[in-house]
C-alpha cells in the first residue's frame, strides 16, 4: 500500500466513520458473543433448537413490510441527494402507518401461538412465543427506524443502540444457571426491548404517522420489487437454512446449527458495517449522476481492500475455532466443522455491495435474476449432499454455493450494465420510455 493511498485513507471521512462504527459494533459483538457463550453452556442443543424455531417464523414473516424498508432505504438518501428533504419525510410518515399495523398483527399472532401452547401444556413453547413479542416488533418497527438513520453520526447512534442491546442482554446472564432455556428467552426479549427503545428515542425523523396514499404507493413501487429480492437473499434464505436443518436432522441438530449461525454473525459484522455506509453513499451518488458506472467505481476500492483482508481472518478463525469450541461450548463440540465452514461467508458478505449498486439504480430485475439462480442451487445442492450422506454440513455447503453463484451472477450483470453505459446503449427502462414517448 503506497504512502499516498495511506494518507488518503487517513483523511477520508468515510474511512473514519467506518472505523468508529466498526469498532463500536465489534465491542457490541464481543459482548454479545460472551453472552452467547455463557448461554450455550447452560442451554443444551435441543432446547436451543426449540428457541430457534421461533426465529424461523420471524424470518418468513419479515416480508410483510412489503418493501417499506427497501423503498425508504433508497428513497430517503436519494431525495436528500436531490435536496428534497420534505418529500423524504412525507414518505417516512406514510410508511409508518403500515409498519404500526404489521407490528400489531405480528404481536397478535405470536400472542395467539403462546396462548395455544399454554392451552396444550407446552410451557417451553409458551414462554418462547412470549419472549419473541418484542422481537417481532423490533423486526418491523425497529427495521423501519433503522432505515431512517442515514448520516455518519446517525449510524454511530445506531451503533450505540446495538452496544446497549448487547449490554442489556448480558445483565440477564446471572439468571442462566438457574433458568436455563427460560433465561435465554428472557435475554433475547430484554435485548430487543432495549434496542427498540433507543432506536425510537434517538430517531432522526420525528414524523407522525399520516397516511399519504401517493407517497406510500410510491415507496411500494420502488421498494416492493427490491424487497422481494432482498427478502430472498436474507430473511428467507436464513429461514430456509434452519428449516432444512430441522426437517433433515431435527431439533438437536438445529441447536448445533445455532452455534454456526453465531459464528457467521460474528465474522460478517465488519462487512455489514461497511455495506451499511456504502449503501447510503451509493444511493446518493446515483441520485446525483444516475450512472451505474459511478456507483460501481465508488464501491470498487473499499471492496478490494475488504476482500484482501478476508483471507487472513478466515485462516485465523479456521484454526482457532476447534480449541475455542472445546473450551467455551463443550456441549456443542459436534458443531465445530460447520462453524469452520461458515467462515467462508465473510468474503461473500463483502461482495454484497454489488447488489447495492443495482438496488440503488432500481434494477430489481437483476437482483431477481441472481436470486432465481442462487436459491434453487442452494436448496437443490443441500438435498443432494444430504442424500449422499453428508450431515448438517450439507446445508452449509449448499448455502455457500448458492450464495456464491448468486453474487457471481450479480457481478456479471453489473459489469454488463456498465459496458452498456460506456457504449451509450440505453438500458431497458430507457428503451421502454422511448417507445412510450413515440406512441404519445
Amino acid at each position: 500500500m503506497t504512502p499516498v493511498l495511506l494518507r488518503s485513507l487517513y483523511k477520508s471521512k468515510t474511512v473514519h466513520t467506518i472505523a468508529v462504527i466498526t469498532s463500536g459494533n465489534l465491542i457490541a459483538t464481543v459482548i454479545g458473543a460472551v453472552g452467547s457463550v455463557v448461554q450455550v453452556r447452560y442451554v443444551v442443543p435441543e432446547d436451543m433448537g426449540i428457541l430457534r424455531t421461533f426465529a424461523i417464523l420471524v424470518g418468513y414473516l419479515t416480508f410483510l413490510h412489503l418493501g417499506v424498508f427497501d423503498g425508504l432505504q433508497r428513497e430517503i438518501p436519494y431525495q436528500l441527494g436531490r435536496g428534497n428533504g420534505t418529500k423524504a419525510e412525507e414518505a417516512a410518515s406514510a410508511c409508518l402507518v403500515w409498519i404500526k399495523f404489521v407490528s400489531l398483527a405480528g404481536v397478535a399472532l405470536f400472542l395467539a401461538l403462546a396462548l395455544w401452547s399454554g392451552f396444550e401444556g407446552e410451557w417451553m413453547f409458551f414462554w418462547g412465543w412470549l419472549s419473541f413479542l418484542p422481537i417481532i416488533v423490533a423486526t418491523f418497527y425497529g427495521g423501519y427506524l433503522a432505515t431512517t438513520y442515514r448520516t455518519g453520526q446517525q449510524f454511530i447512534m445506531l451503533t450505540k443502540a446495538t452496544l446497549w442491546q448487547a449490554i442489556a442482554g448480558c445483565l440477564v446472564l446471572p439468571l442462566l444457571p438457574v433458568l436455563g432455556y427460560y433465561g435465554a428467552c428472557l435475554r433475547a426479549s430484554v435485548g430487543s426491548i432495549t434496542f427498540l427503545y433507543l432506536l425510537h428515542h434517538w430517531r432522526p425523523l420525528r414524523v407522525r404517522s399520516h397516511f399519504n396514499r401517493s407517497a406510500f404507493f410510491e415507496i411500494l413501487r420502488i421498494g416492493l420489487p427490491l424487497s422481494v429480492t432482498g427478502y430472498v437473499a436474507t430473511s428467507l434464505w436464513y429461514a430456509v437454512e434452519s428449516t432444512l436443518v430441522l426437517e433433515m436432522f431435527g431439533l438437536y441438530s438445529l441447536g448445533l446449527f445455532s452455534l454456526a449461525v453465531l459464528v457467521r454473525g460474528l465474522i460478517v459484522q465488519v462487512a455489514q458495517n461497511t455495506n451499511q455506509i456504502m449503501n447510503v453513499k451509493i444511493c446518493e451518488q446515483y441520485g446525483r449522476s444516475h450512472r451505474i458506472e459511478d456507483c460501481f467505481r465508488l464501491a470498487l476500492r473499499p471492496l478490494t481492500l475488504a476482500l484482501l483482508a478476508s483471507a487472513p481472518l478466515i485462516a485465523i478463525g479456521w484454526f482457532a475455532t476447534p480449541p475455542l469450541v472445546k473450551i467455551v461450548a463443550p456441549k456443542y463440540i459436534e458443531a465445530t466443522s460447520i462453524a469452520q465452514w461458515m467462515l467462508l461467508t465473510l468474503p461473500l458478505s463483502f461482495l454484497q455491495v454489488m447488489r447495492l449498486v443495482v438496488r440503488a439504480a432500481g434494477r430489481w430485475i437483476d437482483c431477481a435474476i441472481s436470486d432465481a439462480v442462487g436459491l434453487p442451487i442452494f436448496i437443490g445442492s443441500s438435498y443432494l449432499l444430504y442424500y449422499l450422506g453428508y450431515g448438517v454440513e450439507s446445508v452449509v455447503f449448499g448455502s455457500l454455493l448458492g450464495l456464491f453463484i448468486s453474487l457471481a451472477t450479480t457481478i456479471f450483470l453489473v459489469r454488463r450494465l456498465v459496458r452498456r453505459e460506456i457504449s451509450g446503449f440505453p438500458n431497458a427502462e430507457e428503451s421502454i420510455l422511448c417507445l412510450s414517448l413515440r406512441k404519445v
